[in-house]
């Protein structure tokens, strides 16, 4: 063809300046009878002599698809531009070996000369579900290859990964590229196909190659049709090789790779990835602790995407997080890189952990003192272990409080945030963590509908005050007490942070957590909004360096109090107690369910109805009676009578043998403790004195202490509705609170009797319902421990 030939000779001085190009360029056509021109044959050779080939092989965005033959024998590789260059296209799909080799090994080569992370890899293998992605599962299990497509739902999220890729990088938040292999795609959608040829055009510059097998109609690609035995090389987009598409080149394909070499090959570049891309809990927390000021926000660097390490705020922009993933998906983990991470960029004045696990109690127990472990975290202040719905209803409100106290401290000083309150006065960030926090919510009685209300106060008022929410769940939905507040509180949480089997974390149309891998975590700054997202790798938590960092702290904080801590599942003794919190006129009783674990010990004043009545038929109730009078002796006379036979009695307690023995002639300051109270045998004159001694005792500092195992004989003992006000205080056990209401009232129908809890119903005080306890029990118990101080004092 005198017009090829023609249009090579005019091109030979452009040769010259390009001599990779010369080298295809001078590819000799097949169909073309003539003799080969000199000038040609020796332009060719001389191009190819010049070739630097070491270097041409190097370059990941020069694809390897064959070799070129030269009319003097030798052959060159064909090298055909890829990335910024153009896509790749090849007439058949990869379930012919030749194509599927092809494409394989150019993915490979690109992978093997780019560096760890700057490429990402997703597939489509629809025609044979997956097969030309088989010899590549290391890079699969290392997070190189992303997703692999076999479906019309897979191939929905591939094209979504891709187009998000061009977003980020139009935004500037990313120079990575991502390679999109289609090896096989059946009968796609006429909306897919279109989303395909959108990323064509627009991906060549912004970050998305595609390698397409059986699509040799893409646009902006380099295509090669594969024949039986033959293939030739169409011009690349952008630069002419021929003088016109019918003069396709020439191409001898390479042989097909063997399966055992793709995995290996693979194998040794998922190595490389993982080594690379590898952060360590020891990276992300240092042993050496920083000095950070809190003033405008906190950073923690919690991992590292594509694009380098990530740091995280809480600030106004991103005052509360909310983070979702299953069980065994990573979420402890990624919650101790977090709190961690900040134990070690700011003191303990700066940042005051309150932590609150609703499942185990094994989200939080490398924060607190331990019997074989005795550091801590000095940060943190409060950790509830397998909490209480009222403890943490207790917490929420006592930041509530903590709220109010900064808003009149910053009116008094004429600011209006947080930033410029901590110029006059150091209060540090608060930063709470509620681990499956949905507990606190579940159902809709009262505990959740004033936990949703203190939620929604700390949502929208936090930011400035420094406040902050870290929310975590398995899910959102099913919560019926956040059904009219869902919107009003998770609006106030841009950060959406989601683990592998995240449910309702990310809006319903952003599908980015599908398929994560352990130790990834999808990051969303805007509310879960879909394009917002970045995928991060976060470390797994090391014992020994959680230690190290914990002793570090203590060494550099000795000042620092230990946390209050509530276990949930743990017992208490009255030897829990401090001195100052029972003898005396107290009775110690146990220890509220609130923030500071304070005591719960009632005052024996010499005012009317100043006597007590443990209700109910757990016979641990009879145990915090014995609780009660260790506390009272020796500084106080105490007359016991046991109609039960099993109380065990302290040293120094006087012993009657019936109720109406203990009551003839009793002295003033006498205490009279009675167990199995319904059984005391009295009849009408010993009933009339008993209930005198109810009445006008205590002005006299004479107190009846009773355990009646059933309400009804209480209430007939003491003189029904005459009577009530003659027996202040009551500690309810299991009875329900439906029985309490026509005695008590209605305020406290909403008690539910468990194990290990008790109601503190004490008339003379302001409370409306009572107050959750921890009752003393027998010291077979383990004990809770406690330290001193006073809530103000140890919380804020």
């Amino acid at each position: 063809m005198p017009g090829f030939r023609a249009h090579l000779e005019r091109s030979l001085s452009a040769f010259s300046a390009i001599p990779e190009r010369i080298a295809r360029l001078g590819a000799r056509a097949e169909a073309e009878p003539a003799p080969v021109d000199p000038r040609l044959a020796a332009a060719e050779d001389a191009a190819a002599s010049s070739l630097d080939l070491d270097d041409l092989r190097g370059d990941p965005w020069r694809l390897p698809v064959g070799h070129f033959a030269l009319h003097s024998g030798a052959t060159v590789p064909a090298l055909v531009p890829f990335g910024e260059g153009g896509h790749l296209a090849l007439s058949r799909d990869a379930r012919d070996p030749a194509v599927a080799g092809l494409a394989q090994t150019a993915l490979l080569h690109v992978l093997a000369r780019t560096d760890p992370g700057a490429v990402r890899v997703v597939g489509m293998d629809t025609g044979a579900l997956g097969a030309a992605f088989a010899p590549f599962t290391a890079l699969q299990q290392a997070g190189v290859l992303e997703e692999v497509a076999t479906d019309a739902a897979g191939q929905a999220r591939v094209l979504d990964m891709a187009e998000r890729q061009v977003a980020e990088a139009i935004a500037g938040r990313s120079d990575d590229r991502l390679v999109l292999v289609v090896a096989s795609w059946e009968a796609p959608t006429r909306a897919h196909r279109q989303r395909l040829d959108a990323l064509a055009h627009s991906g060549r510059a912004h970050g998305v190659a595609i390698i397409a097998c059986g699509l040799p109609d893409l646009q902006q690609a380099t295509r090669i049709d594969i024949g039986e035995s033959s293939a030739t090389v169409h011009n690349p987009p952008g630069e002419p090789w021929t003088t016109g598409e019918e003069y396709a080149i020439p191409l001898t394909l390479p042989s097909v790779p063997s399966s055992s070499y793709l995995a290996s090959e693979a194998a040794r570049l998922a190595d490389r990835a993982r080594e690379a891309g590898t952060l360590r809990f020891s990276d992300l927390v240092p042993l050496r602790t920083g000095d950070a000021d809190p003033a405008d926000g906190l950073e923690v660097r919690i991992g590292r995407d594509r694009s380098g390490d990530v740091a995280l705020r809480f600030d106004d922009l991103t005052p509360h997080w909310l983070i979702g993933g299953r069980t065994g998906g990573g979420k402890t983990v990624f919650l101790l890189d977090l709190l961690y991470g900040l134990a070690t960029r700011y003191r303990p004045g700066d940042v005051a952990l309150f932590l609150l696990d609703f499942k185990e109690g094994v989200s939080f127990s490398e924060f607190i003192p331990t019997g074989r472990d005795r550091t801590y975290i000095p940060h943190a202040r409060a950790v509830g272990v397998e909490s209480d719905r009222e403890y943490g209803l207790a917490v929420l409100e006592a930041l509530s409080q903590e709220m109010v106290r900064r808003s009149q401290v910053m009116k008094n000083l004429g600011v209006s945030s947080y930033a410029a309150l901590r110029r006059h006065e150091e209060y540090p960030r608060i930063v709470c963590v509620a681990d499956e926090f949905q507990v606190l919510l579940a159902g809709n009685d009262r505990v959740a509908q004033q936990a949703v209300a203190a939620l929604e106060t700390i949502a929208r008022k936090g930011r400035s005050y420094g406040v902050h929410l870290v929310l975590a769940s398995q899910t959102l939905s099913g919560i019926e007490s956040l059904w009219a507040k869902k919107d009003s509180i998770f609006g106030q949480f841009p950060m959406r942070v989601a683990l592998p089997g995240a449910k309702t974390i990310l809006e319903p149309d952003n599908n980015a957590a599908q398929g994560l891998s352990l130790g990834q975590v999808v990051v969303n700054t805007e509310g879960g909004a879909k394009g917002a997202d970045r995928i991060v790798r976060f470390p797994n938590a090391d014992d020994d360096h959680m230690r190290a960092v914990r002793e570090n702290l203590n060494r550099t904080f000795a000042d620092a109090r230990p946390p209050r801590i509530f276990y949930g599942y743990k017992p208490l003794h009255l030897s829990d107690a401090l001195p100052g919190e029972k003898g005396g006129d107290r009775l110690a009783l146990g220890r509220h369910v609130d923030v500071g674990l304070s005591i719960a010990a009632p005052a024996l004043t010499r005012s009317p109805g100043r006597n007590l009545a443990l209700l109910g038929s757990d016979k641990a109730l009879g145990e915090t009676l014995e609780a009660a009078v260790e506390g009272l002796v020796p500084e106080r006379r105490v007359v016991a009578v046991d109609e039960t036979g099993a109380a065990v009695l302290p040293e120094g307690v006087e012993k009657a043998a019936s109720l109406a023995e203990a009551m003839e002639d009793v002295a003033d300051d006498t205490v009279i403790a009675v167990w199995g109270a319904e059984n005391h045998g009295l009849d009408r004159a010993g009933l009339t004195r008993f209930r005198e001694l109810l009445r006008r005792g205590p002005e006299r500092g004479v107190h009846i202490l009773g355990w009646w195992r059933a309400l009804r004989r209480h209430m007939d003992d003491i003189g029904g509705s005459a009577g009530r006000e003659d027996c202040a205080v009551s500690l309810v056990g299991t009875i329900p609170g439906g029985e309490l209401i026509g005695h008590f009232g209605q305020q406290y129908s909403h008690w539910s009797p468990r194990a290990g809890r008790a109601l503190l119903i004490d008339r003379h005080s302001d409370d409306s319902g009572g107050r959750l306890i921890i009752p003393f029990t027998r010291p077979e118990g383990v004990a809770m421990p406690h330290q001193s101080g006073t809530a103000e004092e140890r919380i804020f």
